[in-house]
C-alpha cells in the first residue's frame, strides 16, 4: 500500500454514527500519518467532523437536499445536485474510497469518486456491496457500533482497540457557550446538570413527566440547562412547565457546536440515546442514558464515567422507531428515582 494514500471517508449522517465513525479516520492517521483523508458528509452532521484534526478536508454535499428534491419529484434539481458532486470528484484523486455508511446511495458517491480501492463493510443493505471492489471481513452483529465501523480497516491490514471518539469545538462556539451560561447567572462553582429530552424516535422518548421529576429533585444544588433542537421546543416547555423550578432553557438557541461546548462545560448530562449523548461521551462528559427500543451494548458509551440504564422488559431492545405497544414500557421501566440516584454519584465523584 502506498506511504501516502490519498483516502475518502463516506458517512453523511446522522450526528452519532459520523461520531462513532471518527475513530476511523484516527486510526487511520495513526498508521499512516502522511496519508490525506476527505470525509464527504451531509449537511446536518458536518459540525461533527469539521474541526476534527485527523481530517484534512471536510466536503460537505447536502445529501438531505438530493433526497428532498428526489422526494418530489423535482429531478432537474436532484440531477444538478448529484452533477455538482460529480464535478467535485472530477478535480480529485482518490487512492481508497471507504464506504462507512452502507446504503445505495453511499455506494453511489464512493462509485462516484472512482477510487481505486472501493472497500465496503459486510452485511450491508440495499445492493451496497455492488459498488465496491473490496468486502470488509464479516463481523459480529452484536458488536458494538464503533467496533463495526473500525472493521472497514482491515483489508488495510489496520486494527485498533481505541474507541474513543473525537470531536473539537471552535474557540467561537466555547465563547459562546461561557457567555451563555454567565448571561443566565452561572457561576464557575455551580454544577451543571444538562438535559437533553428528545431523540429522533418516539420509542426513545423518556417521557416529559420523569424528566420533570428529576429536574425538581436535582435543581435544588444544581443549574439545569435543557438543550435541544428546534424541533424540541415544544417537548422542553412541556418540561419546564411540569417541574415548576428555574431551568436555562437553551432549546433552540444553539447550533449543534455551541451545544456540544455547553455540554463540554456541564458536569453531567442525562439524556437518551440520541446524538447529544454521543456528542458528551466524545468531549468526556459524563453521562446517564436512558435506552429502551435500543441495545446499550451496540450503541451505548464505551469511555468510563457514564451510566446506561435499560429497560427491563421481554420486547426490548425491539430496535423500531415507533413503540409496538404504543405504551413504551421498556422506557417507563425506568423510574426517574434511578436516574436522580445516579446522576448525583456522578455529580459527587466529580468534585469541581
Amino acid at each position: 500500500m502506498l506511504a501516502n494514500p490519498r483516502i475518502l471517508i463516506v458517512r453523511l449522517s446522522s450526528i452519532g454514527d459520523v461520531l462513532h465513525c471518527t475513530p476511523v479516520a484516527r486510526s487511520l492517521k495513526e498508521a499512516l500519518p502522511s496519508c490525506h483523508i476527505t470525509w464527504i458528509v451531509g449537511q446536518v452532521a458536518a459540525d461533527m467532523v469539521r474541526f476534527n484534526p485527523y481530517i484534512d478536508e471536510v466536503h460537505i454535499w447536502p445529501r438531505e437536499k438530493w433526497e428532498k428534491a428526489m422526494r418530489s419529484a423535482k429531478f432537474k434539481e436532484a440531477w444538478q445536485i448529484w452533477q455538482d458532486l460529480k464535478d467535485y470528484f472530477k478535480s480529485k484523486h482518490f487512492d481508497i474510497a471507504l464506504d462507512i455508511h452502507g446504503l445505495f446511495l453511499s455506494g453511489m458517491v464512493t462509485a462516484a469518486s472512482k477510487a481505486t480501492r472501493r472497500i465496503g463493510m459486510s452485511n450491508t443493505r440495499e445492493l451496497n456491496s455492488l459498488f465496491m471492489n473490496e468486502i470488509a471481513p464479516m463481523y459480529d452483529e452484536d458488536i458494538h457500533v464503533i467496533q463495526r465501523y473500525l472493521s472497514i480497516l482491515r483489508p488495510l491490514n489496520i486494527t485498533t482497540t481505541d474507541y474513543k471518539m473525537t470531536l473539537e469545538t471552535p474557540k467561537e462556539a466555547d465563547e459562546f457557550a461561557r457567555n451563555f451560561l454567565s448571561t443566565h447567572g452561572v457561576k464557575p462553582t455551580d454544577k451543571i446538570v444538562a438535559v437533553n429530552p428528545v431523540t429522533t424516535w418516539s420509542a426513545k422518548n423518556w417521557p416529559p413527566e420523569n424528566f420533570a421529576k428529576v429536574i425538581q429533585e436535582l435543581a435544588a444544588n444544581n443549574k439545569i440547562l435543557l438543550c435541544g433542537g428546534p424541533s424540541d421546543k415544544a417537548v422542553a416547555e412541556k418540561i419546564i412547565e411540569l417541574a415548576s423550578v428555574p431551568v436555562i432553557n437553551a432549546v433552540g438557541q444553539t447550533t449543534l457546536l455551541e451545544m456540544a461546548a455547553l455540554l463540554k462545560l456541564s458536569n453531567v448530562l442525562v439524556v437518551g440515546d440520541t446524538g447529544p449523548l454521543h456528542m458528551a461521551v466524545a468531549l468526556g462528559t459524563p453521562s446517564v442514558s436512558i435506552f429502551g427500543a435500543t441495545a446499550p451494548s451496540r450503541f451505548g458509551p464505551l469511555d468510563p464515567g457514564h451510566i446506561v440504564l435499560k429497560g427491563q422488559v421481554e420486547c426490548a431492545p425491539c430496535y423500531k422507531t415507533v413503540c409496538k405497544t404504543k405504551d413504551i414500557r421498556c422506557l417507563k421501566s425506568v423510574k426517574p428515582e434511578a436516574v436522580i440516584e445516579q446522576t448525583l454519584e456522578i455529580l459527587k465523584s466529580n468534585p469541581i
